[in-house]
């Protein structure tokens, strides 16, 4: 099938060009050229974006679920619902995302991504899952269940990596005795290692960037910054990572996990290309506010109550994961932090791609994947296309 997508103002590689046409054959992007550089050919359809954005399909490295589904449920029915209502915010590709919990409950969440069949689904591609815990510190576990919490073992997550080779990603808190080796262990299966929900100081977090650890999760939440041990300051996670030039960062930017002093000044650091907007969000992204659910497996997790905007333990004393969807990180990078578009856009699709080695997505641009989104100023989503066919429209 051959599409030809008018009109659109196109937004790749950090740059904005208008007034472009974006060729699209069967589900690859055959050309992004200006309007004038295309002639009539022929078109199985034409889709005029009447001056819409157009960028590659934002990717969302971390979400632990949507709609009132939360990927530990372990339904397949709830996976493929969620996968529909993700591109209704414009992304592309997820990587369903685990909490902490007992590794039965894991194995279950992981054995209904398996039996999912993806070539049938529709709405956002699954690109792999992410598991987040149990291998963090008490110290920093956030909204993490404490009772669930265990250093690595070499035989759990080799069992895990090697039994569902659709595990892209495993967070651990670096200080914890069998990290280090993990990361080397993750490395040579591919598999990327993310920093999280840990109490490291900076020497130590450093030195899990040379074992291979390569993305900071969530930066700023659950994780030591600079602080003093025997009236000596010393640097914590945040800082040490924020160093590091090898070491991708995500940011939740809702507007509320961090304020817009540190949006910037990880921005100000890292730049674009080391910069990951990602949701975090849980079941309760898209319901409405004052709603109550559950963070985690509906029957066993943590009750929750979304309220100005976020997700909180009942006592208040924590938030229990963000509620955002992705258009509205977009919003807040630019309106909020103030980021050019064009960056927020790279930090939505070209960056998330490379630090997950994607090198087939994240960039509109001849050969790649044809995931695309149309936006308007206001970053209302008018359409959400994965490799080549759409998936929704406003």
């Amino acid at each position: 099938m051959r599409t030809k997508i008018i009109n659109a103002r196109v937004i790749t590689q950090g740059k904005e060009f208008d007034r472009h046409t974006i060729v699209v054959e069967n589900d690859k992007i055959e050309a992004v050229l200006p309007a004038t550089a295309v002639g009539d050919g022929c078109f199985d359809q034409i889709i005029d974006a009447k001056g819409a954005y157009a960028s590659a399909g934002f990717i969302d490295l971390h979400t632990h679920g949507i709609g009132g589904y939360d990927f530990m449920d372990a339904e397949g029915d709830g996976v493929l619902n969620a996968l529909r209502m993700y591109a209704r915010f414009g992304v592309t590709g997820v990587y369903p995302t685990t909490m902490s919990a007992p590794f039965v409950q894991v194995r279950a969440a992981l054995d209904s991504l398996a039996k999912v069949d993806f070539t049938i689904a529709q709405g956002a591609a699954f690109l792999g899952a992410h598991l987040e815990g149990p291998y963090f510190s008490p110290a920093q576990c956030g909204a993490q269940p404490p009772d669930q919490l265990c250093a690595p073992s070499d035989e759990e997550y080799k069992k895990l990596i090697n039994e569902y080779s659709f595990v892209r990603r495993i967070d651990a808190a670096p200080e914890l005795s069998g990290s280090m080796q993990m990361a080397k262990d993750l490395a040579l299966k591919g598999v990327i290692s993310g920093i999280a929900h840990t109490d490291a100081d900076a020497q130590t977090t450093l030195l899990a960037a040379d074992a291979g650890y390569r993305i900071a999760t969530h930066l700023y939440s659950g994780m030591s910054g600079v602080h003093r041990e025997n009236g000596f300051r010393k640097g914590g996670v945040v800082e040490a990572c924020l160093l590091r030039d090898d070491v991708y960062c995500e940011a939740i930017c809702d507007g509320i996990h961090l304020p817009a002093e540190l949006l910037k000044l990880i921005y100000k650091v890292k730049g674009a290309d080391r910069m990951i907007l990602v949701t975090d969000s849980m079941r309760g992204a898209g319901l409405k506010e004052g709603s109550r659910c559950v963070l985690g497996n509906k029957d066993t997790g943590t009750p929750v109550v979304i309220a100005e905007g976020v997700a909180w333990l009942p006592d208040r004393s924590a938030f229990a994961g963000s509620v955002a969807t992705y258009d509205v990180l977009i919003r807040k990078a630019r309106d909020y932090a103030h980021i050019p578009l064009p960056d927020v856009i790279k930090m939505a699709s070209e960056t998330p791609a490379r630090a997950m080695r994607l090198s087939n997505k994240g960039v509109l641009a001849a050969g790649y994947d044809a995931d695309i989104t149309l936006f308007d100023e206001n970053i209302e989503i008018q359409l959400t296309m994965v490799g080549g066919k759409t998936q929704y429209e406003r």
